[in-house]
């Protein structure tokens, strides 16, 4: 009689078990990087142009339509510029409109990548000259 009345409890406890075990799977502990990763956070690259070794830095916002809103700074040699920019990601692409101030006029330009990782953004950038390559690394968000 008492083995009875704890076999459907068993039964009843395991078939619980088993149908949230896919659920709980599917959830994950929050850590997975999304299927389509955001650019919102903090990206650095250099290069060089004119013989002269430029370091970038970016601060972008991605907003969930894949609006991007940000502000960057360019350091070539001693002297530091910096600017504010908009744009789209759309996964991988990311299209961005740039716009600063060299030596007391407005200089718009542009940035065009493909996101190739979380951590990394393929693309090229240009503002003064023709194009110029750019590579950018996540430094974190």
């Amino acid at each position: 009689m008492i083995r009875s009345s704890i076999q459907p409890r068993l039964i009843h406890g395991l078939v619980a078990l088993l149908t949230a075990a896919p659920l709980s799977s599917a959830c994950g502990d929050g850590t997975a990087e999304p299927e389509n990763p955001t650019v919102t956070g903090n990206w650095v690259g250099s290069g060089i142009s004119a013989g002269a070794l430029e370091k970038w830095s970016f601060h972008l916002e991605e907003a969930p339509d894949g609006s991007v809103t940000g502000s960057f700074v360019l350091r070539v040699e001693r002297l530091v510029f910096s600017g504010t920019l908009n744009g789209i990601h759309e996964y991988p692409a990311l299209s961005l409109a740039l716009d600063m101030t060299f030596f007391g006029q407005i200089v718009s330009g542009t940035y065009k990548g493909q996101m190739t990782s979380p951590e990394s953004i393929e693309g090229e950038y240009q503002l003064v000259d023709d194009p110029q390559t750019l590579d950018l690394e996540r430094l974190g968000t």
